[in-house]
């Protein structure tokens, strides 16, 4: 889904300024970490590549233990930068996310940061760490697909696609229930499962979807491997069976790590972000997945 994964979230992180995240929300880190389990900084680093090389990204900077990609803003986004820099001289914002490893015995301990930087007509630079609960979820579900990855659990591809296309606009009603479907993949495993424009998705893999944002919604389907159980309001449980990766065998079930549910209030900003954008933009990896999560 050409979706512009980090509009909504940086429209919202605007919308507050330099606004942080309440620390309850999350934990005692200041920056999503996950442990990859058995694995290599290398393994982590070829992870991550297997996310982002299907966007046609590649990092700008790779050391060892350091990735970072950059993308350019829409007009909107980059007008929001300059205001929330607090100067209108700052120009050509773009955004940065920064992925550290750190090795820990065995295992690969990963966060990422996501900011947004901007020079002036002097030639200096500003960047801005967006840390708010919304970047907070996104985030944390990515480091969840990188181990995933790492960890050989799942393989990169179109396969791992619920099939849903788009969600609709949340109204003030929807958003405190969950995602309604605006359009299905024909014949995708979604629609193959009796799910229909109109339903009202309000659990994916056991996680409450009300408030949270489309990014979060298209992880969350992303990351349940072989099948996911959706609750769908009026027909309960719906299971929707995936498509085997190529060369393997379908993964009856697994389990997510139910990441921290943020319930930031929508803003008129965030809720135009919630249809596809018609334009890539070079925003993440799960931009250029199948058309959906």
């Amino acid at each position: 889904m050409k979706h512009r994964v980090w509009a909504g979230a940086l429209a919202l992180a605007l919308m507050a300024g330099h606004a942080h995240a309440d620390p309850a929300k999350l934990g005692s880190t200041p920056a999503p970490v996950v442990t990859v389990k058995g694995r290599s900084v290398q393994d982590v680093q070829n992870a991550i590549v297997a996310m982002m090389l299907p966007a046609g990204k590649t990092p700008t900077r790779q050391d060892q233990n350091v990735m970072v990609y950059e993308f350019p803003l829409s007009f909107w986004q980059s007008i929001g930068v300059q205001m929330a820099q607090g100067n209108s001289g700052w120009q050509e914002p773009k955004g940065r996310l920064t992925f550290t490893m750190a090795q820990m015995g065995s295992d690969v301990m990963v966060s990422n940061k996501f900011e947004t930087v901007a020079t002036n007509m002097f030639n200096a630079s500003n960047s801005v760490e967006i840390t708010n609960p919304v970047v907070y979820n996104e985030n944390y579900l990515g480091l969840q697909l990188v181990a995933a990855f790492a960890e050989g659990r799942m393989v990169s591809g179109e396969h791992n696609a619920l099939g849903i296309q788009a969600y609709e606009k949340p109204t003030r009603k929807t958003r405190k229930v969950g995602a309604v479907i605006e359009a299905l993949v024909p014949g995708a495993p979604a629609e193959q499962a009796g799910l229909r424009p109109g339903d009202v998705i309000t659990h994916i893999g056991g996680v409450p979807l009300a408030e949270q944002s489309p990014a979060t919604i298209q992880l969350l389907g992303f990351l349940q491997i072989g099948e996911a159980k959706l609750q769908v309001l009026n027909k309960g449980e719906v299971i929707v069976r995936k498509r085997p990766a190529p060369s393997s065998t379908p993964v009856e079930s697994a389990t997510v790590v139910t990441p921290p549910v943020a319930t930031p209030a929508a803003s008129p900003s965030a809720q135009s972000q919630t249809t596809p954008a018609t334009q890539d933009g070079g925003q993440g990896w799960w931009q250029k997945q199948k058309q959906g999560d």
